[in-house]
């Protein structure tokens, strides 16, 4: 036989040996006759699904005076009682320059400050740099959050922290002719407007220019009172035309939801704070109280109320939203509930005088595989869901009869004919 074509022969030979050999490595590694998951470590929060209603004390704010209405204050901000939260002009003209002239007080004032700054030099370029950088990363947050009402602070904030840089490294030498500049500004801005009335808060608290007729559908100073039946009945009202937003004042405000009996008895038995996400409305998780729970006879339906005292800009204006009602937080081994099964276990105990005692018990574990052995294993369950549990993979002293748990990346059997401890898969 030719030498190069017994040599071609002999490398396919070898060759489709090696391959062979490492298909038979990866099938004895990697599959197992019966079918298995792995035990994954997880951390679920045990919750709740329903839609939330808001009760909040809420004050309107009228304009009694006619004219153009310019505010004073932004959306969501706090306000003491008797401030002034927007004044009245006779035109439109009026209230656009004085708005201007506010506009132009505060960059005269950052100015002003940043002229103080330049002479001193008390801080660092680094200090000035990290200053760029977060209000940058302010300004992106809120844009991110629909927390519009506070862009324009927010680009004010960064253009103040720009100037700074300029100062700090010489490219600007004095800010003099500019606050001059918005001085004059600002002085004819004012002599050809004035406004013909203030309008002050009635009560202190947080000021939201929009009502949507919600506000008195039900009364806050009653919440101990609300039934389920109120609350499937409360209707929307007709806000006044002259209105121009309201307060809303007290520290407490409320959210009242529908659920379950089944859920109502879960959050009696929870019994601590809960934590509420307003997954359409907000990104912020607020945390609450459980104020009130109502079960009803011959009902399957439970009312639940909390109580909260957080709040900002965008939860200031939600009124019927979505809400997830989060109790307890567990973290454990991840374990399908097809894989659960009873069986016995055994331990071995002695006694005061060194003798040797079996005891075995029925309990309830898993089937693992190690290698081709199938072992039971005893679990602690600390959390159930709809189709898996969460095992605890360290339980205290006493919690478990033998002793022995399930580990993390266990291969859990899910499924297999005539399962028990010792049995050899082939």
């Amino acid at each position: 036989m030719d030498k190069l074509l017994f040599r071609r022969i002999l490398v396919a030979g070898l060759t489709a040996l090696a391959i062979i050999y490492v298909v038979y490595l990866l099938l004895s590694a990697n599959f197992n006759v019966v079918p298995t998951e792995n035990a994954e470590q997880v951390t679920v929060t045990d919750k709740i699904y329903s839609n939330g209603y808001i009760i909040r004390n809420e004050t309107y704010i009228n304009n009694n005076s006619g004219g153009v209405v310019s505010y004073n204050v932004d959306n969501g901000d706090e306000v003491q009682k008797g401030c002034s939260v927007a004044s009245v002009y006779s035109t439109e003209e009026d209230a656009v320059a004085r708005t201007k002239a506010a506009s132009l007080e505060q960059s005269m004032k950052d100015l002003t400050k940043l002229e103080q700054t330049r002479k001193s030099n008390t801080e660092g370029i680094e200090t000035i740099k990290n200053d760029i950088t977060s209000n940058l990363e302010t300004y992106l947050y809120n844009i991110n959050n629909g927390n519009f009402g506070k862009i324009d602070s927010n680009i004010s904030s960064i253009i103040n922290a720009v100037n700074h840089y300029q100062s700090f490294t010489g490219k600007t030498t004095s800010f003099k002719p500019e606050i001059a500049s918005l001085q004059a500004q600002i002085n004819e801005l004012k002599s050809s407007s004035d406004s013909i009335a203030e309008i002050n808060a009635p009560k202190a608290g947080y000021f939201v220019t929009s009502c949507d007729g919600y506000e008195n559908s039900y009364d806050y100073t009653k919440i101990g009172n609300l039934t389920l039946d109120n609350l499937k009945n409360i209707k929307k009202s007709n806000v006044p035309d002259n209105n121009i937003g309201k307060v809303i004042s007290g520290l407490n405000w409320y959210i009242a939801c529908e659920i379950t009996n089944d859920e109502a008895t879960d959050l009696t038995l929870w019994g601590d704070d809960v934590t509420i996400d307003f997954s359409d409305a907000s990104s912020n998780t607020v945390p609450a109280s459980i104020y009130k729970i109502v079960q009803y006879n011959n009902s399957d339906k439970a009312l639940a109320i909390f109580q909260c005292t957080y709040m900002d800009s965008s939860l200031s204006q939600i009124r019927q939203e979505p809400v997830e009602i989060g109790m307890g937080t567990y973290s454990g081994l991840r374990v399908n509930k097809k894989a659960i099964h009873d069986d016995y276990v055994e331990k071995t105990t002695y006694d005061d005088k060194g003798n040797e005692h079996k005891e075995s018990k029925k309990v309830q574990g898993v089937y693992v595989l190690y290698g081709s052995e199938v072992q039971f294993k005893e679990i602690s369950i600390l959390y159930a869901g709809n189709d898996f549990v969460l095992c605890d993979p360290s339980p205290a002293d006493g919690i478990l009869f033998s002793g022995e748990t399930i580990s993390l990346y266990d291969q859990v059997i899910m499924e297999g004919d005539d399962l028990y401890d010792g049995k050899v898969i082939k």
